[in-house]
């Protein structure tokens, strides 16, 4: 489909062309105020939702950021107290010698280091090769993790003091505050003590709700394998961890999408890490949606409603114009319209009403010129036909006078006359003959004019069947005829009898020159009406001259070669006119001429 096709089909379908203006016009306008409030909607939702997310960003970022400024003064205060033992001189000592004296002293030392809470599990004492030496704690707690993962290598810290990754055993989570051992610059050994990591889920549920916007607050190791919400191990977060550092969005197991952000803690193996619901942070944005979706639901209404009282306005006046202009239509030039404004429908009403006062005028003008134009041409008419009728029949006498003169003269003189005057006397006569016969065929002519129709069923088999047989007693030429199908009409049977007469005896005389003259008469039915045809094989005709065959006088053939007055066919259209139908004929030079005339079918 082109572009011009498609474009006309879409102004097509949405210029709603089987409504009227006053329902198209509302509905327009609804349209257009729709698609204008949904689109500044659109625009302004995307806008604020943006707006609502990057505020969002900038929030979890510096919450972040601050989470772990707090959390750095929380683990200052818990590595002090494992730093100042790692700086005892019997701590030193024994790890340089080794000996028992040094031994019990260290321990002690160990045994008496401050405890502010009850949450410490274990201190341990190891050498230089993370080799446990010395150890103490409640119970006799032990804890099974290799101490490769608890120091990190020095290719990663040369010396590490701090806290250490989360350990999770016997269902309960652990941390290691480590604190390492210098001798003369040379690290012989590290402090750590392991301390319990509890909280409660309310104690936990309070601090997310400080957060806001449904924030939860995580904590993991900084390799990303363990994270925890302080009470329990949980799972990780499905992005990388290069992503998580800076901003990352994702969603937990089909729940809401997320947008959250990690941060090391300083002087530990920690990460913090703060989501947010991201549909939180779109609240905002929503809720503008909601009101504006209310507001432009108040404003499509009202503006509906609106022009649907703008267009009764606009088309109320015009539907009077409309009717009025109907009125005058159906010929009721009294209607005027009744329409008081000042704008353009008021003045298109004032100049309607004065048109319509003209043309009311000009139509009284006009029947009254009809009315007497049609009494002077039905007494022209009654004066021509009565003149006509009477020159003809006032001719009448005189051309038997000259044809009994005549023959009276032939009779008489006959001994006397030569050849050539005896030819004479007989073209006289002839000449007498066809003039009677054309005023014959004048007066029939002007009886058309007057005569009323008498419509009966005529069978029109049986009709053409007496005709054909009349023809045939008349004259002298041969002629083989062929019946077709004759349906039976309502028309005059006179008139058409005549029809079928000046048909046939024209089909006769324009074959007789043909030694196999044939004729054919037929018809046929459509849905209105039907068809009669007379077709020969004689003379024909030019198609170019088939106007000229109906006209009074119009022959084309010469009087030399077939006789006739001119009149026959002209006849034959006055009575298929008057019968409402009409006449057409066929031909071809030498191959003869078919003619038709048709009759209503009801």
């Amino acid at each position: 489909m082109s572009n011009t096709t498609l474009k006309k089909t879409l102004l097509r379908v949405f210029s709603f062309p089987g409504n009227s203006i006053q329902q198209r016009l509302p509905f327009l306008i609804f349209i257009l105020l729709l698609i204008v409030i949904v689109a500044f909607s659109s625009v302004s939702y995307v806008g604020v939702k943006k707006a609502s997310l990057s505020v969002g960003r900038v929030r979890l970022t510096t919450l972040t950021g601050q989470l772990s400024a707090i959390f750095q003064q929380s683990f200052i205060s818990l590595t002090d107290s494992a730093q100042k033992t790692a700086g005892q001189e019997a701590i030193k000592k024994y790890l340089r010698s080794g000996d028992e004296v040094s031994r019990r002293e260290a321990l002690e030392i160990l045994q008496k280091l401050p405890v502010q809470d009850n949450l410490y599990m274990l201190t341990q004492l190891l050498d230089s090769q993370k080799h446990t030496v010395l150890s103490t704690g409640k119970d006799g707690f032990q804890i099974h993790v290799n101490n490769d993962s608890v120091i990190p290598p020095p290719s990663v810290k040369k010396q590490f003091a701090g806290i250490g990754k989360i350990f999770f055993e016997r269902d309960s989570m652990f941390y290691p505050v480590i604190a390492p051992v210098t001798d003369n610059n040379k690290t012989t050994g590290y402090i750590v003590r392991w301390r319990l990591l509890r909280s409660t889920k309310k104690g936990v549920e309070q601090f997310s709700q400080l957060l806001g916007a449904n924030g939860t607050l995580y904590f993991g190791n900084d390799d990303g394998q363990f994270w925890t919400d302080l009470v329990k191990p949980v799972s990780k977060p499905p992005v990388e961890m290069s992503k998580l550092l800076n901003m990352a969005e994702y969603s937990r197991r089909q729940g809401d999408p997320l947008i959250a952000s990690a941060k090391p803690l300083p002087n530990s193996r920690w990460l913090v890490l703060v989501e947010f619901s991201k549909t939180a942070f779109l609240e905002a944005s929503n809720l503008f949606l909601r009101w504006v979706i209310i507001i432009g639901f108040i404003l499509v209404a009202a503006g509906s409603v609106g022009a649907w009282l703008m267009s009764r306005n606009i088309t109320t006046p015009l539907k009077k114009l409309t009717d009025a202009a109907e009125t005058i239509a159906g010929g009721d030039y009294s209607l005027l319209v009744d329409i008081d404004r000042k704008d353009e429908l008021g003045k298109l009403a004032e100049a309607f009403n004065i048109m319509a006062i003209q043309v009311r005028n000009a139509q009284y003008d006009l029947e009254k010129k009809v009315k007497d134009r049609t009494v002077e041409l039905e007494t022209a008419n009654k004066e021509l036909e009565t003149f006509s009728y009477s020159v003809s029949h006032d001719l009448h006498a005189p051309l038997r006078i000259i044809d009994g003169y005549v023959s009276m003269l032939a009779e008489k003189a006959s001994v006397r006359l030569h050849a050539e005057d005896t030819r004479l006397l007989e073209n006289i006569q002839n000449r007498t003959r066809k003039m009677r016969k054309l005023i014959d065929d004048l007066l029939n002519l002007s009886y058309l004019g007057r005569k009323q129709l008498a419509l009966e069923l005529v069978d029109m088999d049986a009709m053409v069947k007496v005709v054909v047989h009349e023809q045939r007693m008349l004259g002298e030429k041969q002629f083989e005829i062929k019946y077709g199908i004759l349906e039976p009409a309502v028309c005059d049977s006179a008139l058409i009898r005549q029809v079928w007469s000046n048909l046939i005896s024209n089909a006769i005389k324009y074959s007789g020159k043909k030694k196999d003259a044939c004729i054919e008469i037929g018809s046929y039915k459509n849905d209105s009406e039907i068809v009669y045809f007379a077709k020969d094989n004689g003379a024909g005709f030019d198609m170019q001259y088939a106007a000229k065959l109906f006209g009074v006088f119009e022959r084309l053939h010469g009087e030399q070669e077939f006789e006739g007055t001119g009149i026959g066919l002209s006849l034959v259209q006055r009575v298929i006119n008057r019968h409402g139908g009409r006449v057409w004929a066929e031909g071809e030079v030498d191959k003869g001429a078919t003619f038709y005339f048709s009759l209503p079918a009801e």
